[in-house]
């Protein structure tokens, strides 16, 4: 569909089709048929629809910001507002936000009268009855088309408490991906000349086969595994499948349709010093109702724990992971000197948001492009 068509019906009030990914079987298992449809989320019109970003980052928060202008509802995504909550950042990350919010001032909300204290405080700011939130972690470099949405859908039906993203880069669907057969056999590109291994900065993987047969790389299947959540080297597996799935639009073999977080019960795994989680929390959907009986002393102490664990263990609920719904991590803790320091993976994905920046201009601010959060100082 073309820019001016696009622009010509929002300027109308008309909702226009989304393209979005679905995935379609064929006689071959690990090359189905990546389809694209349009999407009007006409069954979303009625329902309010924010995300809450934990926000702190802006060199980040310049390429997340690109997929949450592609979603608001007034460009014609569904999400009616986009509220930051200030957890970790400096006064330059936020004259950035501030910059962001005077670009999109019906939109973006800064809760200035957020309160400090724990991580409950965030959490507390999702306070409108009936309304659907999107919990997403300030360093989320992808989104799909049609994951938002397709994450209300399926809240909507009531069979989840909490909704995740399908979250390349995550404790637990990482090893998913790969028993799968979705992470195919990749290995590093070799070194420049004249460069070592403590020198390297190394662009896309090799594309070696279908199956990923290298001992090295066996993600294990647990939420502190070695491969993935220690090791910037698994992590940069998992964020090169999914880019090299997107160039060859195979994107959609990540999709696992739904995967139960809770099939085997509550707190199953552990990091051996006393800290269980079933999942990790980095990009779902929940209710504002979803807390009336939350442990709120819990949630100040640990977020993630209460989220992933405890909460759904108290009710009797599970927690669901939705296929369709693919975003990409970009890092733990642990990972990220690693993949900054030797990977151009941030650089590949920013040239992926710059793409939507530039349809954004055109089609939704009068061809004004974002403010960019990794260049702009004050």
């Amino acid at each position: 569909m073309s820019v001016f068509l696009r622009s010509f019906g929002l300027w109308l009030g008309v909702v226009l089709g989304i393209p979005v990914t679905r995935r379609v079987a064929t006689e071959d298992p690990l090359r189905p048929a990546c389809i694209t449809v349009d999407d009007p989320y006409d069954d979303l019109k009625e329902a309010k629809i924010y995300a809450l970003v934990y926000y702190g980052r802006r060199s980040y928060v310049d390429i997340l910001n690109a997929y949450l202008e592609r979603n608001l509802r007034s460009n014609g995504g569904v999400l009616d507002g986009v509220i930051f909550a200030m957890v970790k950042y400096t006064m330059e990350d936020m004259n950035y936000l501030i910059m962001l919010q005077r670009r999109n001032p019906k939109s973006y909300i800064i809760p200035w009268h957020m309160e400090g204290g724990a991580w409950d405080v965030i959490w507390r700011l999702a306070d409108e009855p009936g309304a659907y939130y999107i919990k997403i972690d300030d360093d989320v470099v992808f989104i799909a088309d049609g994951a938002i949405p397709d994450m209300i859908r399926e809240k909507r039906r009531g069979r989840f408490l909490f909704v995740s993203a399908n979250v390349v880069n995550h404790g637990i669907l990482s090893a998913v991906h790969q028993e799968m057969s979705s992470i195919p056999h990749l290995e590093k590109p070799p070194l420049e000349a004249g460069r070592t291994n403590q020198e390297q900065k190394l662009g896309p993987w090799r594309y070696k086969g279908e199956v990923m047969v290298d001992p090295s790389y066996r993600i294990e299947h647990t939420f502190y595994s070695d491969c993935v959540w220690r090791r910037w080297d698994c992590a940069a597996l998992v964020h090169e499948s999914l880019l090299f799935r997107l160039e060859q639009n195979s994107s959609c073999l990540f999709d696992f349709g739904i995967f139960d977080f809770h099939a085997h019960g509550y707190e199953t795994m552990s990091d051996g010093l006393g800290r269980s989680i079933d999942w990790n929390d980095n990009f779902f959907a929940f209710q504002h109702e979803d807390f009336n009986d939350i442990d709120w002393v819990g949630v100040a102490m640990d977020d993630e724990r209460q989220m992933s664990t405890l909460h759904p263990k108290q009710r009797g609920e599970h927690a669901g992971a939705l296929g369709s719904a693919i975003i990409a991590h970009w890092t733990f803790s642990i990972q990220e000197k690693g993949l900054l320091g030797n990977t151009t993976l941030l650089e590949r994905y920013r040239a992926r948001a710059e793409v939507i920046m530039q349809e954004n201009a055109e089609k939704f601010y009068f061809g004004e492009f974002q403010p960019r959060g990794h260049l702009w100082e004050r």
